[in-house]
């Protein structure tokens, strides 16, 4: 280490923490090396202690004087240097930077630790790049932002960055829908870019459109103005995934009674007075448990359970035809007499789940976002308007966008769950049903998560929870799907989503809980880091994970333009509005 100054010693080790001294001609200010200078005195500042034919990379936690000590002074010293205290240096070892193929390499390594006496100098650039582990190549790079302790950009390849989940965490206006949009941005110049956007609160049009081609870009207003790019989920293309995670049927009666209508829905057609088969003028089929017609009902129940020789209909019939089917199923019961009747202790087993059908459909909020009327041409099952459906969001290998917006604005925070959970749920059924080789590689930005990435709530009080999700989490990566997770309360977040993350940005969070949600989901951050996230400045954020082995404090990029987040203007508070004077005509006589 000729090159460079040492400034310091290693007197002491306590477990993972290492005290140096200062020498006496060094102030604690900066280090010299063949490069320039570092600096020492801020704490988190890294520095090298030389280790056999390694470095091992350690961060400062404090400084501080200690007692005068003449031992390290050399004779030739003035005498007023000795009356100087001793400064001590505290840190621990975060890793190991070695030669490998004639490259640095950086293993993070919080056990290791140096020898007494060894000797402390400043890192070069080179092996402050290898640490952060800054891109050389060509490929294509995103620059995550600036370094804090002066390293400049820190940067970071495509492969390092989606391949494990992102998580970017805190709370509302530090910065993460400009950080994402930002990120976004740098990504949509690759000729093959697949990204879908769950935009909750409509405001990232403003940011990725400018970046695109119009081919390149599109956008779906769920429950808006078909004339403006709206659109609404058809109920039967949802499927028996997707009408599952809606309408959370029980596991022992009420899933069963669920899949036989769905299956059972082609063959069917319905009037205001419930439903029937295709091609019969009469309805049979009631959701109310109500008497008559029942051994009509029984040969319409069996027929359905072996629908070979049955007519499909022409279009799906109303979401209402679930109910009828679901009550049918199950409360059509003989009795005593060997007479066939609709039984309500057999009926009250799925009367919770066709309650849940008809507030459905009864839900002005909810019928603004899902077509419940059907009428679409039924076309064979109901799997291939599913497969349809998954194309149309999350695109095919076909499909020429590279960003899909979808704009949420007019779904409503209670719907959410089980909209989103829907169609996630679709997706993930059409993701693992076609197998890793007939994938393509899709980055899926799910903002403000803890909306309805999180479990539901029923009507006894019990929880479904979000597996969809939690699927997509744990084996997405295996079909070519990296997940972009943003929110400001990651303790209401799926701890299962938040554990499957391999790269995190946290930004200011204040609430312990979601402290604790962070250092309970991840390995990466030791308990003094935790502690520092809640002192974060806005706009800096904590980057750690498989992408930056060692947490690194930066900067963000600004993104431009901006997403639709901006500060309330408090200041027009102060502006007199003009008022507009109407002009009311006279009467005549007055």
């Amino acid at each position: 280490m000729l090159d460079r100054a040492v400034f310091g010693y290693v007197v002491s080790i306590d477990g993972p923490a290492v005290i140096l001294n200062l020498r006496s001609e060094h102030r604690g200010f900066v280090a010299s090396h063949r490069q320039g200078i570092s600096g020492l005195l801020e704490n988190g500042s890294l520095f090298g202690v030389c280790s056999g034919s390694s470095i091992l990379v350690l961060r400062v936690l404090s400084l501080q004087f200690a007692e005068p000590k003449e031992v390290h002074l050399h004779l030739r010293e003035a005498a007023a240097d000795r009356d100087e205290p001793l400064r001590n240096l505290k840190a621990i070892c975060v890793g190991r930077l070695s030669k490998k193929s004639k490259e640095l390499q950086f293993d993070g390594d919080a056990l290791a630790s140096p020898a007494l006496g060894a000797e402390a100098f400043p890192l070069t650039d080179m092996e402050q790049r290898a640490i952060h582990c800054l891109p050389e190549d060509s490929s294509p790079q995103i620059t995550l932002g600036t370094t804090i302790r002066g390293s400049g950009s820190l940067d970071v390849t495509l492969n390092q960055l989606l391949p494990r989940h992102i998580a970017v965490l805190g709370g509302t206006g530090q910065g993460k829908s400009c950080f994402t949009a930002a990120m976004l941005q740098q990504m949509l110049p690759c000729n093959s870019a697949r990204i879908v956007v769950f935009d909750i609160n409509g405001e990232f049009e403003r940011a990725l459109r400018p970046h695109c081609n119009e081919s390149d870009f599109k956008i779906t207003r769920l429950g808006g103005d078909p004339e403006n790019d709206g659109y609404r989920l058809p109920y039967f293309a949802l499927g028996r995934a997707g009408l599952s995670r809606l309408l959370l049927p029980s596991e022992r009666t009420q899933r069963p009674a669920l899949n036989f209508a769905l299956e059972s829905l082609p063959y069917v057609e319905h009037s205001d007075g419930g439903a029937y088969l295709a091609g019969e003028e009469e309805a049979c089929l009631f959701e109310d448990c109500r008497p008559g017609k029942e051994n009509a009902a029984v040969r319409a129940i069996e027929s359905l359970r072996d629908p070979s020789n049955l007519d499909t209909a022409d279009t799906w019939p109303a979401m209402a035809a679930l109910s009828c089917l679901i009550a049918d199923s199950q409360c059509l019961r003989k009795n005593n007499q060997q007479r066939w009747e609709r039984q309500a202790f057999h009926y009250s087993n799925v009367s919770p789940l066709i309650d849940r059908v008809r507030r459905k459909i009864d839900d002005p909020m909810f019928t603004q976002v899902v077509n419940v009327e059907g009428g679409d041409l039924v076309r064979g099952s109901w799997g291939k308007h599913s497969t349809a459906l998954v194309k149309r969001f999350f695109g095919s290998a076909n499909s020429r966008w590279k960003v899909h917006v979808v704009d949420l604005r007019l779904v409503t925070h209670d719907l959410l769950p089980g909209v989103l959970g829907s169609l996630l749920e679709l997706f993930a059924y059409d993701l693992f049903r076609k197998g890793q080789d007939e994938t393509f590689p899709t980055l899926l930005v799910l903002e403000e998560a803890h909306h309805y990435l999180r479990s539901v709530t029923l009507e006894d009080g019990s929880t479904a929870d979000a597996l969809a999700y939690e699927r997509l989490a744990k084996e997405g990566r295996k079909f070519n799907l990296s997940l972009w997770i943003s929110t400001q309360r990651p303790s209401e977040v799926s701890s299962t989503v938040l554990s499957q993350c391999g790269t995190w940005a946290c930004f200011r969070l204040t609430g312990q809980a979601d402290v604790q949600a962070v250092g309970t989901a991840t390995e990466w951050l030791d308990r003094r880091e935790i502690s520092a996230i809640s002192g974060l400045p806005r706009q800096q954020a904590l980057l750690f994970g498989s992408a930056i082995p060692l947490p690194t404090r930066v900067r963000i990029p600004n993104a431009n333009p901006t997403p639709k987040s901006n500060d309330p203007q408090f200041e027009r508070w102060n502006v007199v509005r003009r008022t507009v004077k109407k002009k009311t005509a006279k009467r005549k006589g007055s």
